[in-house]
């Protein structure tokens, strides 16, 4: 059976590799133009990409697309010749992983303590202040945008072989909404807040499955209302106390009276 034609080239990995970032890459700019020079921010921003992702999810569960269906993509049996089903691949995918989270963690640790990561968090606080400074707030909302997603497509990348299969479910609005549970959790002042709230939010997953698998969705949303109620700067928040600026007094000392 001959593969279409948007299948073509990812036999090769180093084609595979460039479209990994490439892919999510040029449809993150291309929506992102849209959305960020009509100034569409907050949450008209969110409601359209989750209603994007939506009608992509759609579009992939017909079998014209040959992509599986409801099925989606299965049977994956080696990666670069490597054995899949072996526990030294998982290892060495594992690690990977690590690995891939930890550069990723640099790049964007090198963004934000940048001139640009500064910008960046002026347009995020303070949109309207930051553009009568005569920055263009959409271009750096446009990076931002396109980095994600190529973080994003890295994370997919590494996720499907590990687990063995892709379908559009994934495209689920559920999946978006939690990762913003991971970054509520762990804390939004500090990139480490979503790494930690990401390994909670699955450990909990794993430890409430096995101890009530009828009611562990409720268990893991109240621990989720209880953070966000006690710790509203997530779990990073207690680790990360940010020092308080010293006011210097100049007020010139009080002159003695002269008779």
């Amino acid at each position: 059976m001959e593969l279409p034609w948007y299948w073509l080239g990812f036999d090769m990995p180093w084609f595979a590799f460039i479209m990994v970032l490439l892919v999510p890459g040029i449809l993150a700019l291309v929506f992102g133009f849209l959305a960020f020079r009509s100034r569409v921010t907050g949450v008209y921003l969110s409601i359209i990409t989750q209603a994007l992702t939506f009608a992509l999810m759609l579009a992939f569960f017909r079998n014209e697309m040959s992509l599986g269906g409801n099925n989606g993509l299965t049977d994956f049996k080696d990666m670069l010749g490597f054995d899949l089903r072996t526990d030294a691949t998982r290892l060495g995918l594992f690690i990977a992983t690590g690995v891939a989270l930890a550069m990723g963690y640099v790049i964007c640790r090198g963004i934000v303590t940048s001139k640009l990561g500064r910008v960046s968090i002026a347009c995020r606080d303070a949109e309207a202040r930051t553009r009568f400074l005569g920055y263009r707030v959409e271009r750096v909302q446009l990076f931002v945008f396109v980095v994600s997603a190529m973080l994003a497509g890295v994370a997919g990348a590494l996720y499907v072989p590990q687990v063995g299969i892709i379908n559009p479910s994934e495209f689920s609005p559920l999946f978006s909404i939690e990762v913003v549970v991971w970054v509520a959790l762990g804390g939004r002042a500090t990139l480490y807040g979503a790494v930690i709230g990401a390994i909670l939010v699955n450990y909990g997953k794993t430890v409430f499955t096995g101890i009530m698998p009828d009611a562990w969705l409720f268990a893991l949303g109240g621990l989720f209302v209880l953070v966000t109620v006690f710790l509203p700067k997530g779990i990073a928040g207690l680790l990360f106390k940010p020092k308080k600026a010293k006011v210097a007094d100049n007020t010139p000392p009080e002159q003695e009276a002269t008779a």
